[in-house]
């Protein structure tokens, strides 16, 4: 057998870092009730699939069934953020030392039963995790942690 070439090798590696880059991250978090409204419906659990480009999708099963699917993005620059997390967290909860290694993220998901949900939440850029808040069409509000 012959020897395989420094090229080939760097070719090889370089292949399978890429890969790796773009094979999907599962990762779970939960909500945790913030109001009388969320309190009816107790905690839920949030899967998050990463697309490792601070891009990815989120998948939150509400009791009684019904599943909210959606896409999370970093929050575009000058677009309004901290409307629902402020509504969970209070007024001085969006300033930069909140998470000052976070990406500010949003999220938007549709129910299958016609429920919606806005999420904001602060993505670690390190550790992939982090915190925020949900509110759903409905009026109740969650604590997000993942």
């Amino acid at each position: 057998m012959k020897p395989m070439t420094q090229s080939k090798m760097l070719t090889l590696a370089t292949l399978a870092l890429a890969l790796a880059a773009l094979a999907a991250c599962e990762d779970m978090g939960k909500l945790y009730p913030a109001n009388p409204q969320a309190e009816a419906r107790g905690e839920m659990i949030a899967h998050f699939t990463s697309y490792g480009t601070d891009h990815g999708a989120l998948e939150i099963v509400v009791a009684g069934g019904e599943r909210l699917n959606g896409k999370y993005e970093p929050s575009p620059i000058g677009a309004p953020f901290g409307n629902v997390f402020k509504a969970v967290y209070g007024p001085y909860s969006v300033l930069p030392t909140a998470a000052d290694k976070g990406t500010p993220t949003i999220a938007s998901l549709t129910g299958t039963g016609g429920t919606t949900m806005q999420c904001e939440f602060y993505n670690d850029d390190y550790t992939n995790h982090g915190f925020g808040a949900c509110q759903t069409s409905l009026g109740a509000a969650y604590r997000l942690s993942y």
